[in-house]
């Protein structure tokens, strides 16, 4: 189970690097990563945690939660660089038409 945290708390140390980095791809490979971990330790049917082990639970799940704002905010910026990008490429388009 330790072994399984481990990987939990390196996938989301990734996922924080690539979130700040902008690697918004290999953000996304690192969190399906992530998933399979989460599912593999909730899916254990004999799951005893210390309180350690649900402390540092916790503390991963305010990670993701945290990460999850950063993306959300990040996309929410992609979105609208692109549209201006877009509607800008159109408005030169619509001179050289001219």
């Amino acid at each position: 189970m330790s072994g399984e945290l481990d990987k939990l708390a390196d996938y989301l140390q990734k996922l924080e690097a690539h979130c700040v980095a902008g690697e918004l791809d290999s953000a996304e490979t690192i969190l399906s990563k992530l998933d399979t971990v989460l599912k593999s330790i909730f899916s254990n049917t004999s799951l005893d945690l210390s309180d350690t082990q649900v402390k540092h639970l916790q503390s991963c799940y305010t990670n993701i939660v945290d990460l999850n704002a950063k993306l959300q905010t990040q996309k929410a910026d992609i979105s609208s660089q692109l549209s201006m990008h877009l509607g800008n490429k159109k408005k030169i388009n619509a001179y050289k038409s001219i």
